[in-house]
């Protein structure tokens, strides 16, 4: 994580504690506010950032040879997933993950990565909002509007 805390840090420390106590501890995670904003089509597009998260399992995991990378990113609506390659570098832009919304329970998120892991299809249906994210969304939506 940042050295300083981001509003998107609490839920981001949920879904790692679900994934280190289901024994699927990523090897190296962190946050970030200073990505350019990637969806913003607006005029100020280029100078905006966004909140993101990155959970990183490297080496050979399961079905993924070398890894994959699980991404989170505010405004995005789901998270997003991609297998990295033996460079570390991912193979292909993230995949949008329909079923796993921006405040996905962090138990669908573990079934989720157990499922990226070990090749499976991944769980249907919509996963299950976290309601703890209240005060993390509002403490999000007002670092959003101070970035606009």
């Amino acid at each position: 994580m940042t050295s300083r805390t981001l509003p998107h840090d609490p839920y981001i420390t949920a879904v790692v504690d679900a994934l280190t106590a289901a024994g699927l501890e990523p090897d190296d995670f962190w946050t970030s506010d200073a990505e350019v904003d990637r969806y913003d089509s607006g005029p100020a597009a280029g100078c905006t950032t966004m909140l993101d998260a990155h959970l990183v399992w490297t080496g050979s995991r399961g079905h993924n040879r070398h890894g994959l990378h699980l991404v989170w990113e505010h405004p995005a609506e789901q998270w997003q997933w991609a297998p990295r390659g033996a460079d570390g570098v991912l193979e292909h832009d993230p995949d949008f993950l329909p079923a796993l919304g921006i405040w996905a329970n962090p138990a669908a998120v573990v079934a989720t990565v157990r499922a990226l892991l070990a090749g499976e299809p991944l769980p249907e249906g919509h996963a299950p909002y976290w309601h703890p994210a209240d005060a993390v969304r509002r403490a999000v939506d007002a670092w959003a509007t101070d970035e606009s």
